[in-house]
């Protein structure tokens, strides 16, 4: 069959190549001029082991666990442990206390009690734990799918019509810009990339707390991101509000939301102030499901008598999402 995808994240690429190997002449449009020029590209791929990010959704972590041994085959070479790996409960404003929060994950997890956060630079914390846990090095990731699918992806496309009678099937991976079904919102992000060290990473749970997570070891980045400051806006309700949005930013509006997030992050962790210094910035929109349990599933629906959505859930569940294509089209 002859199938187009539509863009070229992680989602679009790692389907387009599932779907190659099984003879189908496949064209990836990706409106941008790189692959992972989206949210793949700029917001920091971490392999989510299900319960110390998502304490609130049963769903979510099962789906974490059965994905993840599958990924890792298929693509572990592009991932790096994150030697000291750090999730902290806040002290205040948390959704959840820690004696909870040990249980959940005593439940499915190996981890270590921190019985000193200080000992580790954490201030405000009610408790914390250190969990293995690795993370995608997105630049490796892009160049392996670029060789891969070198005269595949048609850069600067416009999508058009989704549902097209030139294809015998459109998937939509641009994470549901064409399609809100489904979304609660469209956020307009923001990611700060910090010069420093990369041996540690600092999430704060579970609430509007912020993420210092490992990005790139060998350029010396880590990534900051913040439940509360990442989103410029969340009451965008069509992606091509929150691109609106975007573009619509200067340089200081920018910057100042980077000063937000670094003072979050240093009510926690007060060393990112001395040990960090900002690199770059990455912005990006995300599709934010109808959910209020907290839930990342990844979905697959017919949007067109030749058109399917997917819309992603963590990064690690691409393979389900591949299985349910070509359950579809077949």
């Amino acid at each position: 069959m002859r199938i187009r995808v539509l863009g070229a994240g992680f989602y679009g690429c790692s389907i387009a190549l599932g779907l190659l190997a099984d003879g189908h002449e496949v064209e990836v449009h990706e409106s941008g001029g790189r692959i992972f020029n989206g949210a793949s590209g700029n917001i920091p791929a971490r392999l989510h082991l299900g319960a110390p990010h998502y304490p609130r959704s049963s769903a979510t972590q099962k789906a974490c666990q059965e994905h993840q041994a599958e990924f890792m085959e298929r693509y572990g070479r592009f991932t790096r442990p994150v030697p000291v790996n750090i999730y902290a409960v806040a002290a205040d404003h948390s959704l959840i206390d820690f004696g909870t929060y040990r249980r959940i994950l005593r439940d499915q997890i190996e981890f270590i009690t921190l019985h000193n956060p200080a000992e580790f630079g954490l201030t405000y914390v009610e408790g914390g734990v250190m969990v293995g846990e690795r993370h995608i090095v997105v630049d490796e990731a892009r160049s392996y799918f670029a060789s891969q699918l070198d005269g595949v992806v048609k850069f600067n496309t416009p999508i058009g019509e989704v549902d097209s009678r030139k294809f015998d099937f459109t998937v939509d991976c641009s994470f549901c810009a064409n399609d809100g079904a489904g979304v609660d919102r469209y956020e307009p992000c923001l990611v700060v990339l910090l010069k420093g060290p990369t041996d540690k990473s600092v999430t704060i749970v579970d609430g509007p707390f912020p993420s210092l997570y490992v990005w790139n070891e060998q350029l010396g980045l880590s990534s900051l991101s913040s439940a509360k400051w990442t989103p410029f806006s969340k009451t965008c309700k069509t992606w091509k509000e929150a691109k609106a949005l975007l573009k619509g930013l200067s340089a200081a509006d920018v910057e100042r939301q980077a000063q937000f997030m670094i003072s979050d992050m240093a009510g926690f962790y007060p060393a990112i102030r001395d040990l960090y210094q900002v690199e770059d910035y990455r912005l990006s929109i995300r599709a934010m499901p109808l959910s209020g349990a907290d839930s990342r599933l990844v979905e697959v629906v017919k949007v067109g008598e030749r058109a399917l959505r997917v819309r992603a859930g963590k990064i690690d569940a691409v393979v389900q999402a591949e299985r349910l294509i070509k359950q579809m089209i077949a």
